[in-house]
């Protein structure tokens, strides 16, 4: 199996992602490889929560640049993950 950290990389805190909060739905940025599944089971080890559904969306990466330079940023996969009904992640609680 592999660690939960590998999985979710991070919680994206976004004005979005905040109104979303209050619907109980978490964000996440996520590994590219990672499977709804995976994610879920990640999410419940982490939140200690039941994960009632999750929608993923890959981000593509975007052309930067800084003067004559140019770049990109880096392409992600994000997760919303929907906690079931009542349920609430361990750290808010």
């Amino acid at each position: 199996m592999t660690k939960i950290f590998e999985v979710i990389r991070k919680p994206l805190l976004t004005e979005k992602g905040q109104l979303l909060r209050e619907k109980n739905i978490q964000v996440f940025e996520v590994a590219t490889w990672a499977t709804k599944h995976q994610i879920k089971e990640a999410a419940e080890l982490l939140l200690q929560a039941k994960v009632k559904s999750i929608r993923t969306v890959k981000v593509p990466a975007k052309a930067k640049r800084l003067g004559r330079w140019v770049g990109q940023t880096s392409a992600m996969k994000k997760a919303y993950v929907e906690l079931a009904e009542g349920q609430t992640p361990a750290n808010e609680k």
